[in-house]
This record gives C-alpha cells, structure tokens and sequence, in this order.
C-alpha cells in the first residue's frame, strides 16, 4: 500500500509578489543538516516549492548540505520545509573572484535588507583563505554597509571550492510551524532530524504512532505537524522530560512512564514506531543496545497493525541488525547517514518482509 501525507497542512503556494524585487531572478538556496539532502528535496517536492522535475545543485559543507534551485524552478518560495535548517534568497553567486558590480549591486541589497553581519560557512579551495572574507568585507564596507556583529540580520557567504554565494534569510528552522512551544532539553534530538525520521516513515492521516522512548517529545512533535490527524503515543521513564512532552504535543497525545517491555499500547493497531534509540554512552545496562533494540521491535509487533514499520535512529547499526534477526521476519532500509552532536548515525526504516 502507498501512503501519502496528509494534506491539511501543506502550505499553499505563496504569491509571486512575495518573491525579491531584484532586476536579476535569484537562486534558492535550502540548507540542512548534513545527509539530509536527498530527503529535503523529496519534501520540496511534495511541497510543490519546486517543480517535480527539477534537479537541483547539490553542494556539501562541514555543517550543512546545500542545495541551490534556479528561481525558474521554485513554485512557492514561501514554503515552509521542515527538513531546512535555513533558505537563502541568493542575487549574488559566482566563481573564484567577485566584480565590482556584484559588490555594488550586494550592497545595495545588504542596506534595504538592514544586514550588518556576515555569516560564512566556506569549504575547501582558495576562497577559503582570509584575503577573500577580507575583499568583502571591505567593499560592503566601502559601499556603506555597516557591520555590527550580533545586531541586524546577516548575510551569508556560503563557498565550496570555488564556487561562492550570498544569502539573504527567507526562512529559519525556528519559524516552522509547532517549533519554539517549549523550550528543549539539553541533548534533545535536533527538530529537522526528528522530520526527517517522520518525512521517511510517510505518515498517513489514520497513523498510529509510538515513540518508545520520548524524551522531551521532539520526533512525537514532528509527527503531530506532518500527520495532524494521528494518534500519538508516548512512553519513558523520566517524569520530567515526559512534562515537557506534554506541553508541546497536542491534547491528544497520550504519554505514560514506563520502560518499552512494559509499555500498554490498548490496541493492536500500531502502524509506526518512531524512535532516537538510546546508542553509545546515551545507554548503560547489562543487556546492551541489541536488547532494548530488540525489545522495542517485539513489544511494537505485539500491538502492529499490518501496515506497521518503524524509522529509528541510532549509531549502533551492528545491534540494530542483530535484534531485527533474532525478531525474525524484518527487512532493513537504511534512509540517510548523519551526525548527531558529533556522533555518525543513520536513519532506518524497518518493514516486515
């Protein structure tokens, strides 16, 4: 069976007028976490902000993936993607060296934006060297740009060998829609990863969803977002974090403190269990990571309808494998590699064979 998001909250397409009045039509530029690219451009997709068939520049930084799509092929620039970390309107891009008249004309954007801060991410080649941040600065600079760090907004200067852009901010991951409610716990799972985990699963409007170990509720939140009419189920054994999952998941929501073998989920009904499995140093117990993993597989089976599947996170793909083959009956897809707070990763989705 295919499944398809719901569609209650997909944006609609922004008007063109909300588009820069640039003489010049920009590039896009969408940024996420590295890994996600591939997923971001499928939700852009999904999302008609791009046009189906566009292929967009993929381009890769130490801490961002950064795909640049030509204005020609951007339908809704005011989307809002819940896989961006940032979209950049971008006027002034280029190679090696920047003009006169790219200065002049970045200048000009920078003073109506109210920009005074550059903000770079730069990756290999000579543009990397300080003689090029430096030639900037001092032509904005020149040109009447006031540079104040931490007071207005920025622009970005993102290179990659020897390709260069600016950006201008369109859109912060912060503004995304049920972000922001409630503050995060220290450690909390990054909220584009945690879309990411829920974009890969495709939840459907009539999902049963179980996340085993909830924590301050980041992935449930996510989910309650992209499948508005999901139920959502919650389960940990830290009262705290479980009070901070209440009060940014909806009403609906149902969280208990228990540990995964104990968890009761009512019904047998579930059709996606969600999870930042506990990995590395997150988890210390004498059975180890393959046993909660495979714990959390057989308890989810106990309740799974027969569309269930999970999508877990974890650095440990050794246990995750080990537990799906002693469970029995399990095939495993992995989705993306990450990073989580400097720990490699992946994504996996988990189907019944």
């Amino acid at each position: 069976m295919t499944r398809k998001f719901g569609t209650a909250d997909r944006p609609r397409r922004a008007d063109r007028s909300a588009r820069p009045a640039d003489s010049e039509r920009p590039l896009w530029l969408f940024l996420t976490e590295p890994g996600l690219g591939a997923l971001l451009i499928r939700e852009l997709k999904f999302l008609d902000a791009i046009a189906q068939k566009a292929q967009l520049a993929k381009l890769h930084l130490r801490n961002y993936d950064l795909m640049a799509a030509p204005d020609a092929v951007v339908r809704s620039p005011g989307a809002a993607p819940r896989l961006a970390l940032h979209v950049l309107a971008c006027p002034i891009f280029g190679r090696e060296r920047v003009s006169q008249h790219q200065l002049d004309r970045l200048a000009q954007i920078a003073i109506r934006e109210k920009s005074s801060e550059l903000v770079k991410s730069i990756a290999g080649g000579s543009l990397s060297k300080p003689e090029f941040e430096r030639l900037v600065v001092r032509g904005l600079s020149e040109r009447g740009v006031r540079f104040s760090v931490g007071t207005g907004r920025p622009i970005w200067l993102l290179a990659v060998d020897e390709k260069y852009y600016f950006g201008f901010p369109r859109f912060n991951f912060h503004d995304a829609k049920g972000r922001g409610r409630a503050s995060q716990r220290e450690g909390s799972l990054p909220p584009v990863i945690a879309a990411a985990m829920v974009f890969a699963a495709k939840p459907g409007p009539r999902e049963v969803i179980w996340d085993p170990v909830t924590g301050a509720g980041t992935i449930l939140a996510e989910a309650a977002v992209m499948a508005p009419q999901a139920k959502l189920i919650g389960s940990d054994l830290d009262p705290s974090a479980l009070a901070m999952a209440r009060n940014r998941l909806p009403s609906h929501a149902r969280l208990m403190r228990s540990d995964v073998a104990h968890a009761e989920l009512d019904s047998r009904d579930l059709s996606l269990t969600i999870a930042n499995l506990p990995f590395g140093k997150k988890f210390k117990s004498s059975g180890g990571n393959r046993a909660l993993y495979e714990t959390v597989l057989r308890r989810s089976l106990d309740y799974a309808s027969t569309e269930w599947r999970a999508s877990l996170l974890t650095s440990d793909a050794d246990a995750l494998k080990a537990a799906a083959e002693a469970v029995g009956g399990l095939a495993l897809h992995e989705v993306a590699q990450i990073t989580v707070r400097g720990v490699k990763a992946a994504i996996w989705l988990v189907t019944r064979q």
